[in-house]
């Protein structure tokens, strides 16, 4: 195993998950234009902003929402490439604002019969190790990995991670696949003692499956 690995485990790299553009070429168009539509909608109703934008944008041509169409795929793919980084860098995805509000509305309309909702997840329920031995490999070596790259976004750590463990040997993973088995023994274990709150449904972690690896 190369000196790298070797290195103690260093202190989680904090991670933020990237937002997600909403809204399509006519959210770029609304916020790019919102200060001069709020201020020709001053003193009225805060849905006349959105209401003056839509008037606005339908009068527009195919060839003057192209400029916005063309920022909103972009915007979009950067999103999709900065995600799948923040998730191989061991982030854990959550809804948006807007998604949990519809949850928490529908909660409410169900009445409360003390179901819980779909997706909460008792905090005491045992971990299901995640990312295989790259996982094992990025987690051990994040701090050396940050420090070749400072400045850098997820996204370049995860790449430089992605690269350097492609560039291992069977023999240099196998230490991390090792390590890898044995966290999700040490999973398949708990959860033979894991007893779940009354009325929970379970969840996806119930999967015992082997997690695929970067690069295989």
């Amino acid at each position: 195993v190369p000196d790298l690995a070797r290195a103690a485990p260093p202190a989680a790299m904090p991670l933020e998950q990237p937002k997600k553009p909403v809204g399509g070429a006519y959210g770029i168009f609304l916020a790019k234009h919102r200060p001069e539509l709020t201020k020709a909608a001053e003193g009225q109703k805060a849905s006349a902003v959105t209401k003056l934008a839509g008037e606005r944008w339908k009068k527009l041509s195919a060839a003057e929402k192209e400029p916005y169409e063309k920022q909103y795929l972009a915007a979009k793919a950067k999103y999709e490439t900065d995600l799948k980084a923040f998730l191989d860098a061991g982030g854990e995805k959550r809804k948006g604002a807007r998604a949990l509000a519809s949850e928490k509305r529908k909660a409410k309309e169900q009445g409360g019969r003390g179901k819980r909702r779909r997706g909460a997840k008792d905090p005491n329920r045992p971990k299901k190790p995640a990312g295989g031995a790259y996982g094992v490999f990025l987690n051990k070596n994040r701090k050396d990995l940050q420090k070749e790259c400072p400045g850098s976004s997820i996204t370049g750590v995860a790449k430089l991670a992605s690269a350097k463990w492609k560039a291992l040997s069977a023999a240099q993973k196998k230490p991390y696949e090792e390590e890898f088995a044995k966290l999700q023994a040490a999973y398949k274990e708990a959860m033979k003692t894991y007893k779940p709150p009354e009325g929970d449904a379970g969840g996806d972690e119930e999967d015992d499956g082997d997690d695929g690896e970067e690069g295989e």
